[in-house]
């Protein structure tokens, strides 16, 4: 390694290819490698859909749920399953270890859903079981406008995505909103009971007209052809005359029994865009698609589509993922150019040298481009966290460069060495510590991208990148610097003055360290003063998952009261987009666009940039919400965009688990009370709230079996009735148009008439529903939770006022144990706390793994136990000034500032190791204890500061960057910048004061056993 100089400047013709290759090779990774905002996360979950329509919460809990729960706990390496009982649908949501294969693990979980179907009810839909894909995020949205919502939907569906779903890298296209034709079979029962017939009947003989038989092949001459029966129906009027009894030459059709006329289905959501009908046509990228190549073909087919649709109809982009990937990406690469450039002028502000600072000015470059290469190999994207690493890395790939061209120039000016001799001994001397302080700011990733967990999945690309950042930059300060300085140095005077400025900083150090040194333990007590103020500073700073965005967009979410018809559902999304649209300020909105069911009403609103605007998208939210709260029966949910690996509706989550629900719920509806009169906490939910009013039909199983009828066989003949089914599907101007069977409106709708319908025994006897069933109005739940097996309940509201995740889980932590509660009643965080306590734990355990190989480093490096004692002293002074810098910015302790500290641990060990290996070096040359302190202190003064003030100023402009996505980092940059600062500082001072402590204990230890 120390001869790799010597190698460079004997052979610079090879060293410059060398060079250049690296940088050809990068080019070429960088025009090939995908664009993405966020790394596709590698988080397994698996998801077990069952649907029965029509039945209850309790019932599909009860019936489906518990039996599919037992199945999956089967299955090995599951961290957690959640699981919900809706109407009508359940859902179990399975965490498995990280580091799980997903697709193994779904094909496992169907097989043992599979050996249980017998004990599922007969007539469910059959459970579908299937992986999430985190990185299937929506890439584009386009609205399709125009006032036929009927046409809307079948021209998107015919012409639009069938266009979009070619564009490579594209998943899944969803048409949202308007209206579906459907030709609807509407049954008169009386009729049918004059008949014998029921629904189920009329289901059947229609399936069975509609059917094509191939027959095989004919023979004739010497021709052969394939001969089948043709039996599809095609229109409304084939359907209406289908044959479904023939009795004594008594020919009875479907139109005599029932009305068939082609209509629109039951219109059960809506889609606005700006007030105006519209539909919605969503596009998710694939998991290896590039969102930035989709989103412009998608924006190149519109622009072909357009003369071709209807008239006074238009598509229009409603969200676009690739201009705030593009901004964020611009914003990142932005602070990084400024960082260069502010790095650069402080190299020439302490060398005074155009020369020796266009060295370096040539070395950054050539690093970064080389990086894309290794993150090309490494598959790593160009995405907002590997970019930010690249970022990141500048102020510190710079160090290398700066360390070695600074020994350099001391060889040459000081003490007195030709060009080439200057730049080989001065690379060669400062080889190992530079390897030594490479080594350790890579090392403390190492348990970051080795160890399984949300931590490895959010910060891998950040630490890859970081790691090829440096390496790179190792190679260029070991190659490169030396070759073109032997080169440069030949026409460089040779002069020794340092700049004004370092004069006086070197001036104050000596006169400081020398006082220090005297002053030993009272130094040392200040300082651990200081340690402890930050200690309690840092109780004082609350804790958050992730950095709030302000991604020029927020949602409202408004839940309605259950129960509520599709009309009044529109009416209440009506007059909160007039609530919008007359927000104060409302210049600064775009766009919106409002979906709407019968339980629930969603307007996205599109703001103008950050740049464009007076207001964040936060003081926004917040003016708006203190206005809608004052609209009666709905339950507000306000809440910005965020993407990456968020899995709830509301920033926080408060499980109660309990096998006795009644006192799990007792304890819910009190800390629920508790948690709304909490100044911090907005938009209250709770899962045991919303349940409506439910209409059983209770089953005499005794009267059922007396006529040979199965529970089973009654629930589908009623889901016939009332549901109505599909039978058939038909193909009618090109569209495929579903043909739906159920009763009339007058009879469904209606529970004495439904009750009054007749189901067909194996004896051919129709039996009324009545005769054999009997009905209960009871109030039931809106949805059961349960959490690997045990019966949960979920309070949950959204964070206001500065109040922080962490602080949330702390107040309500604290307010269930004052209640109390029973032994069976116990607690815990989901959504955003659960993935802050998962994240904190394995960065805490990083930190500590950190340190660890740190340590093991410089033993290796300076073969000693004690030195390194000494060296890792330096990490705590920076914990000072990362506290210190949060609490004066305002800023929260979020997984990135932690990640931040995980690096300070591989950083602020280098200036330390520099020193002691100078001081070392002196006392190998003769120089005693207190010649040596002084003079290293003076000699690697210098590189220090140079090294700490690039890297301190190549983060700055990510520290105070407003651009889109900056929210990302600030933080981060903030607690280095703050970290480093300090603790230069006070490396500077402490480092010496430790040195002569153990030196002067080994010495007395020694004199004593002699």
């Amino acid at each position: 390694m120390r001869d790799i100089p010597l190698i460079a400047i004997k052979k610079p013709a090879t060293t410059l290819m060398l060079i250049v290759t690296m940088i050809v090779v990068g080019l070429l990774s960088l025009s090939q490698m995908p664009v993405a905002l966020l790394p596709n996360f590698n988080i397994p979950v698996a998801t077990v859909v069952t649907t029965w329509p029509g039945a209850s919460p309790e019932d599909m809990d009860k019936l489906v749920t518990r039996k599919l729960e037992d199945a999956v706990s089967l299955v090995e390496g599951i961290k957690n399953f959640n699981s919900f009982s809706s109407q009508g649908l359940s859902q179990i949501v399975i965490e498995f270890d990280y580091g799980t294969n997903s697709d193994d693990k779904v094909d496992l979980i169907q097989t043992e859903v599979n050996k249980i179907r017998s004990e599922l009810p007969d007539d469910i839909n059959e459970p579908v079981t299937d992986k999430i894909d985190i990185g299937a995020e929506t890439s584009i949205l386009v609205d399709y406008i125009g006032d036929d919502i009927t046409s809307l939907r079948s021209t998107a569906e015919n012409l639009i995505k069938p266009r979009f779903q070619r564009v490579k890298g594209v998943g899944d296209v969803t048409v949202r909103g308007g209206l579906e034709k459907e030709v609807l079979v509407e049954l008169n029962p009386y009729k049918l009971d004059s008949y014998n017939l029921n629904a189920v009947d009329i289901f059947n003989i229609i399936r069975q007209s509609n059917i094509n038989i191939p027959i095989g092949e004919v023979k004739s001459g010497e021709k052969s052809y394939l001969v089948k029966i043709e039996g599809e129906l095609e229109n409304v009027s084939q359907i209406e005359n289908v044959v479904i009894s023939n009795i004594n030459s008594k020919i009875l059709r479907l139109k005599d029994v029932a009305s068939v006329t082609l209509t629109n289905k039951d219109q059960d959501s809506f889609y606005r865009v700006n007030g105006q009908p519209a539909v919605s046509v969503m596009v998710n990228k694939a998991e290896d698609g590039n969102i930035v190549d989709i989103a412009d073909r998608i924006k190149a087919d519109i622009e072909e589509l357009s003369p071709y649709l209807p008239a006074k109809t238009y598509l229009s982009v409603g969200y676009d993922a690739s201009k705030f990937i593009n901004q964020s990406i611009n914003t990142v690469k932005n602070n990084a150019i400024t960082g260069l450039v502010l790095a650069s002028i402080i190299l020439f502000v302490f060398l005074k040298s155009f020369r020796a600072t266009s060295i370096i000015a040539l070395a950054i470059p050539s690093s970064i481009i080389f990086t894309f290469a290794f993150m090309d190999m490494k598959g790593i994207s160009l995405n907002v966290i590997s970019l930010m690493g690249l970022s990141l890395g500048v102020g510190m790939l710079v160090d290398n460069s700066v360390v070695v061209l600074d020994n350099i120039y001391r060889h040459y000016k000081e003490l007195k060495k030709s060009p080439s001799e200057a730049a080989g001994e001065g690379a060669r001397e400062i080889a190992m510590p530079i390897l030594a302080s490479t080594a350790t700011t890579v090392a403390v990733f190492i348990p970051i991208v080795l160890r399984e967990g949300i931590a490895k999945e959010i910060f891998s690309d950040m630490s890859y990148t970081i790691s090829f950042s440096l390496l790179a930059s190792l190679i260029v300060a070991l190659t490169f610097v030396p070759m073109i300085s032997s080169k440069i140095l030949e026409k460089e005077e040779k002069h020794s003055e340092d700049g004004r400025l370092l004069k006086k900083i070197r001036i104050f150090y000596m006169k400081l360290l020398n006082l220090t040194l005297i002053h030993r333990w009272k130094t040392l007590l200040i300082t651990i003063i200081l340690f402890i103020i930050s200690v309690f500073i840092a109780g004082t700073i609350g804790g958050e998952f992730m950095p709030e965005q302000d991604e020029s967009q927020y949602t409202i979410i408004a839940e309605l009261p259950s129960g509520m018809e599709i009309s009044m559902a529109e009416r209440t999304s009506q007059l909160l987009e007039k609530r919008v649209v007359k927000e104060k300020e409302n210049d600064e909105m775009l766009r919106y666009s409002t979906t709407g069911n019968p339980s629930q009403i969603a307007i996205n609103v599109e703001l103008k940039e950050k740049k464009d605007r007076n207001r964040d998208v936060f003081a926004i939210v917040d003016s708006l919400r203190s206005d809608l709260s004052k609209i009666p029966d709905i339950k507000l949910n306000l809440t910005t965009v965020f993407r990456g690996p968020q899995t709830s509706e509301r920033d926080f989550q408060f499980e109660i688990y309990s096998s006795n629900y009644l006192q799990m719920e007792s304890i819910t509806k009190k800390l629920f009370v508790i948690m709304q009169n909490k100044r911090g906490l907005v938009d209250f939910k709770s899962s045991i709230e919303g349940g409506g009013p439910q209409a059983k039909i209770m089953i005499n199983r005794d009267k059922a079996q007396s006529y040979g009828l199965r529970v089973t066989e009654i629930a589908q003949a009623l889901s016939y009735q009332i549901l109505g089914d599909d039978p058939i599907t038909i193909k009618t101007d090109n569209e495929e148009v579903d043909v739906t069977v159920k009763l009339a409106e007058e009879f469904r709708n209606s529970i004495d008439k439904f009750l009054e319908s007749k189901i067909k025994t194996p004896a051919g006897i129709s039996v009324k529903i009545r005769d054999v069933a009997y009905l209960k109005i009871q109030e039931g739940s809106s949805q059961v939770e349960r959490k690997n097996k045990i019966r949960k309940v979920t309070i949950s509201a959204n964070l206001a006022d500065d109040f922080t995740l962490k602080e949330a889980q702390v107040f309500m932590a604290e307010e269930f144990k004052k209640l109390n509660p029973p032994k069976t009643v116990s607690y815990g965080f989901g959504g955003e706390g659960q993935q802050l306590n998962e994240a904190m734990t394995d960065l805490n355990i990083a930190l500590i793994l950190s340190i660890f190989i740190v340590y093991f480093i410089l033993v290796s490096q300076f073969e000693s136990f004690v030195l390194p004692f000494i060296i890792v002293g330096a990490i705590p002074l920076s914990v000072i000034g990362v506290f210190l810098g949060l609490f004066i910015t305002g800023r929260k302790l979020d997984i990135m500032v932690m990640v931040g500290i995980i690096m300070l641990v591989g950083i602020v060990v280098n200036n330390a190791i520099v020193l002691i290996d100078y001081i070392n070096l002196l006392r190998l040359r003769g120089s005693n204890m207190e010649e040596a302190l002084i003079e290293a202190g003076e000699t690697r003064l210098r590189p220090i500061v140079m090294t700490t003030l690039t890297t301190v100023f190549g983060m700055i402009p990510l520290a105070i960057s407003r651009g889109e996505g900056a929210e990302m980092y600030n933080g981060m940059a903030i607690a280095v910048i703050f970290g480093l600062s300090l603790s230069t500082l006070l490396t500077l001072i402490i480092i010496p004061i430790l040195y002569s402590l153990v030196e002067n204990a080994r010495t007395k230890l020694k004199r004593d056993r002699n």
